[in-house]
């Protein structure tokens, strides 16, 4: 099966916060700033998307199966965040492709020496994918569960 990106719209939103069913899903999916329960034009704001930093992951048959953003935060670095994967689609692969699709076009758009992420300690899967892909963990955030990490490019 093949799958794509393109720029996602707040109409892709409603889909993947359809698939976060808990506070705690949100926090962990979108940080320790969003309101729960989201909904599409709140969340959207919130994490301040735009069809320039949010991408969609499509499936052949242009179903919705996962979500990133490449977000600016610092000088010669692009931030992955909000990634997450149809819990339908999880297990085969879908994050590594997205990850790698999201890196892509960051290296196009903006040439930056690295990526940054945030991931919460906990998601094991994440963490295995992220150094899996060579991402190193830079530091510790006791206080949200959460390791920072990079990439070099």
């Amino acid at each position: 099966m093949g799958y794509s990106l393109r720029s996602a719209t707040p109409h892709d939103l409603q889909t993947v916060i359809a698939w976060i069913e808990s506070p705690a899903q949100l926090k962990l999916w979108g940080g320790p700033f969003l309101t729960y329960p989201p909904n599409t034009e709140k969340t959207w704001h919130e994490i301040e998307a735009t069809n320039q930093n949010s991408f969609t992951l499509l499936s052949s048959s242009d179903c919705i199966v996962g979500f990133g953003q490449t977000l600016s935060r610092e000088s010669n670095a692009i931030h992955l965040g909000r990634i997450i994967v149809s819990p339908e689609f999880r297990g085969h692969g879908l994050g590594r492709l997205l990850c790698n699709k999201l890196i892509q076009i960051g290296i196009q758009q903006f040439h930056p020496s690295r990526f940054t992420l945030n991931v919460n300690q906990n998601n094991l899967p994440a963490v295995s994918l992220y150094k899996a892909l060579g991402f190193e963990i830079l530091s510790e955030n006791k206080e949200q569960n959460s390791y920072f990490m990079s990439l070099s490019v």
